[in-house]
């Protein structure tokens, strides 16, 4: 098997530089790097025809955001697709030994999730996985899963194929993931694959993140929720995003744009998009979680390390 490395930049030469490194020096032989580059004007180009004038490099005049990864799959070769950001990399050289290996052994999985470090936030794991599991004994086909981190992430080509690319930025793993196991793709998580995240905070806004990231979420609620669990989850996000904001110090007029881009997306969501998800795959695509209890997660963690520093 073939595995193809994709990657999307802007504006993060020494990032990029360091996670293509890593990603070369990766024990397993058959692999490729393709690289898109939505404008970068930081010498990334300059570099990347210096240094790496073997890698599949594009650059596009505009920044197309995170739909670049879908010119990288369109341009690769690989069996697998190994879903990365430009800076993160696996912990260990052999982690594509093992990811094939997952694959080779499992013709049924077709999407592998990794662990998530957070190395300038202390060496933290990132806690998405909503259950609590054995990371040691951990079972040969992993643990079910229903979304992946951007961070790390192997997938089958047969799933791009089949349901299409990623969505703009904004929960595109959700949705992708959604889309995946409605078509009966089958997503699992290892947690002793670790991917090292340096959480880079170049070509960062973060009241358009901000504002993009609520957009989103709304989003995807009212294109795959039943309509009464749609409303009433959009109002808890309208709620906690105004927590966000207070915390993140929002400025007013990126408050009231993302307020009103919630509203109006989720009537172009409803009016457009709507795929209903059946009862029956519902725990596939939430592991049981509610949108309260998500939320609550999220907010504890954030107070745990930002305000009193813990773990």
């Amino acid at each position: 098997m073939k595995i193809s490395v994709i990657i999307v930049t802007r504006n993060r030469k020494e990032d990029l530089r360091s996670t293509i490194k890593s990603y070369s020096s990766q024990t397993y032989l058959d692999k490729e790097i393709i690289v898109v580059d939505n404008g970068s004007d930081d010498g990334t180009r300059e570099m990347m025809s210096n240094d790496f004038p073997d890698i599949d490099y594009t650059w596009l005049p505009d920044n197309f955001d995170i739909r670049s990864l879908n010119i990288a799959v369109s341009r690769s070769k690989g069996d697998i697709l190994w879903r990365t950001d430009d800076d993160s990399y696996p912990e260990s050289s052999d982690a594509f030994e093992k990811i094939i290996s997952i694959f080779s052994k499992n013709e049924d999985i077709d999407i592998v999730c990794s662990e998530d470090i957070e190395v300038t936030d202390g060496n933290k794991i990132w806690e998405w996985y909503p259950h609590k599991v054995d990371k040691i004994n951990i079972p040969e086909k992993g643990y079910q899963s229903h979304i992946f981190p951007g961070t790390g992430a192997g997938i089958r080509r047969r799933v791009f194929n089949k349901i299409g690319g990623f969505w703009e930025f904004g929960f595109e793993e959700l949705d992708f993931c959604t889309r995946a196991i409605l078509a009966g793709f089958k997503i699992r998580y290892f947690p002793n694959i670790r991917t090292l995240h340096f959480a880079s905070r170049n070509n960062r806004i973060p009241d358009d993140r901000w504002v993009k990231i609520n957009k989103q979420l709304v989003r995807y609620q009212w294109k795959y929720m039943p309509v009464g669990t749609a409303f009433g989850r959009t109002l808890l996000f309208i709620f906690t995003a105004t927590l966000e904001a207070v915390y993140k110090r929002i400025k007013l007029s990126a408050y009231f744009e993302g307020i009103l881009g919630m509203m109006s997306v989720a009537f172009m969501a409803y009016r457009n998009e709507r795929i209903p998800v059946p009862k029956e795959l519902m725990y596939d695509i939430t592991l049981g979680t509610s949108a309260f209890r998500s939320q609550y997660l999220f907010f504890k963690s954030v107070f745990r390390r930002k305000i009193l520093g813990k773990e």
